[in-house]
């Protein structure tokens, strides 16, 4: 008889993910999951088979997170253009808080495994198809209200919008000042007007 697991699954997510997120998933070792889950290896392997799992599921809980976050904000705001510029200002806290420069953990994904790992490549092109969807809706609204150009369909706007969104946490990365940062993100903003 298999005895019961003595760990919260996801306060062991939520510590690995933090980990991944920091340092990437090369630079993690097992020693470091360890550390951050207060689990010996055993424990690890047996409830998530590998590192790249662990790493999946830590992904899969981000891209939830994330997505559940940004729908919440852009549809707390009465204005849809409001609440895309509250999004855009959550990137700029998110990816460039508290003096870190950890960006994205999606983008960082994508940029580290995403070429040479097709089981996360494919992960991320569906999560950032429905975060494009999301922000086409919002555009879509926006545009109703004439808060927005109506000369681009949503979808063209709501693609260089999350492209200029990954642009900025790529440059968070880079140690740009979160002030130039949201500057940007205004000013971007205001030409969708």
């Amino acid at each position: 008889m298999a005895r019961p697991r003595e760990f919260d699954v996801d306060e062991v997510l939520s510590a690995a993910m933090e980990r991944f997120w920091e340092h990437g998933y090369a630079a993690t070792s097992m020693a470091d999951l360890m550390d951050a889950t207060g689990l010996q290896k055993g424990s690890l392997y047996k409830a998530f088979g590998s590192k790249h799992e662990l790493y999946t599921e830590a992904l899969a809980r981000y891209e939830a997170q994330n997505y559940a976050t940004m729908k919440a904000i852009l549809e707390a705001e009465e204005s849809p253009r409001e609440g895309l510029r509250r999004w855009l200002r959550h990137v700029v806290q998110t990816c460039s808080g508290q003096g870190t420069k950890r960006g994205c953990f999606g983008v960082n994904s994508l940029v580290e495994l995403g070429p040479h790992d097709a089981a996360v490549a494919a992960r991320l092109r569906k999560h950032f198809a429905g975060v494009e969807k999301l922000l086409a809706e919002t555009i879509a609204r926006a545009q109703e209200r004439g808060e927005l150009r109506a000369d681009r369909s949503p979808a063209e706007l709501a693609e260089a919008l999350f492209l200029f969104a990954k642009g900025v946490i790529a440059s968070s990365k880079g140690g740009h000042p979160r002030a130039r940062l949201q500057r940007s993100a205004d000013l971007f903003l205001d030409t969708l007007t």
